[in-house]
């Protein structure tokens, strides 16, 4: 039995969003959407997306000594040159992360980072897996 990886999951729900697609589409064809981190040597000057999870899946909820469903909090970081574009970005992921069932949490960021240029929104989405979803 393979086990799926809920990274995966958001990056791919993301892309399925054709503005998200097209904002962070390279003309290599690479998407700018990067798990944990961003790579110096990467394209720092258009917006991109970075997915990091901030603690492994916890338990939700179980019975008879068995897990019966997953929660996952994840921090999904949008930058860019331009403020508009990161507010953009992040309206549409929460759609998309609604989509999975994960609401917004408090706490994040949303600053301008001069040394750097560019705007950074960065949110806390919280979702727990349906009922014996629990192979991650």
């Amino acid at each position: 039995m393979n086990n799926k990886d809920m990274l995966s999951i958001i990056y791919n729900q993301l892309l399925s969003n054709d503005e998200i697609n097209k904002m962070t589409l390279e003309t290599s064809g690479q998407h700018r959407i990067k798990y944990y981190d961003y790579p110096d040597t990467a394209n720092q000057n258009q917006a991109f997306i970075v997915i990091e999870p901030l603690e492994p899946p916890q338990s939700a909820k179980s019975g008879s000594d068995q897990e019966l469903s997953l929660k996952f909090t994840i921090q999904i970081n949008c930058e860019s040159k331009v403020r508009s574009e990161v507010k953009q970005l992040q309206y549409l992921i929460k759609q998309e992360m609604k989509k999975l069932n994960y609401g917004q949490m408090t706490g994040g960021l949303d600053e301008y980072f001069p040394d750097t240029g560019r705007f950074v929104d960065a949110r806390r989405y919280r979702g727990t897996t349906s009922l014996y979803d629990v192979n991650y």
